[in-house]
């Protein structure tokens, strides 16, 4: 015979499911977490912008890293992931790159060459 609470906690387990898709599969506009960074050279030795050298790098963070996270899926391999450490995922797709570490949560990366407008790196590993 199952348990009361055990039938409570697993329906309620199911409407928080059924809740997430919902907001996933929603079109509505969902507020961004995050920061941005304009800046010269390259996102591995960044220096001052100028007006014909200027990159911007966006960070997401909270529940909008998330979702990036999880729309674009798989995991890369081991192999080819910035760190080997077990608490560590990493996902990319084209210049976007996002990531999950236990300690620090989900955080993804894109880039921005904002003189031709094509998108680039946001981070390096």
């Amino acid at each position: 015979m199952i348990r009361p609470l055990t039938l409570a906690a697993c329906a309620m387990a199911a409407i928080s499911a059924v809740g997430a898709q919902n907001r996933a599969e929603t079109a509505e506009p969902r507020p961004l977490m995050g920061n941005y960074q304009v800046y010269g050279g390259s996102v591995a030795d960044m220096v001052p912008p100028t007006p014909n050298d200027r990159q911007l790098a966006f960070r997401f963070e909270g529940q909008t890293a998330q979702d990036l996270f999880s729309y674009i899926g798989p995991d890369v391999k081991k192999a080819k992931a910035c760190t080997d450490d077990p608490e560590y995922r990493e996902r990319r797709r084209g210049h976007l790159h996002c990531v999950y570490w236990r300690k620090t949560g989900y955080r993804c990366f894109l880039g921005l060459d904002l003189k031709t407008g094509k998108s680039d790196y946001g981070s390096t590993c």
